[in-house]
């Protein structure tokens, strides 16, 4: 289960489009740094396990709205992979 969910996962995060470098790089100004964890533009990192390795680790830090756009995505391509091997099964 875990590794469907990290194949699903990874799969997502591939699909996402590709982030600027620095906010310079997107011809944006900087402001102040954000620091409410709800704030739809706070930057949250999260450490996952590299499959294969017992040591290495990725680091991936995107907004709360990648985040929540990430699983959205995450949850659709794991609704559609049970719905489609569900229909397999029914006919048995």
């Amino acid at each position: 289960m875990k590794r469907v969910f990290a194949l699903c996962a990874i799969g997502a995060a591939l699909a996402l489009p590709a982030l600027p470098a620095t906010a310079q790089d997107a011809g944006v100004e900087q402001t102040a740094k954000i620091t409410d964890k709800d704030h739809p533009d706070f930057v949250k990192c999260r450490t996952e396990r590299v499959i294969g390795s017992l040591a290495k680790r990725k680091k991936t830090c995107l907004t709360n709205r990648q985040w929540e756009e990430f699983a959205r995505r995450g949850n659709e391509n794991a609704r559609r992979t049970v719905e489609e091997n569900a229909a397999g099964l029914a006919g048995n």
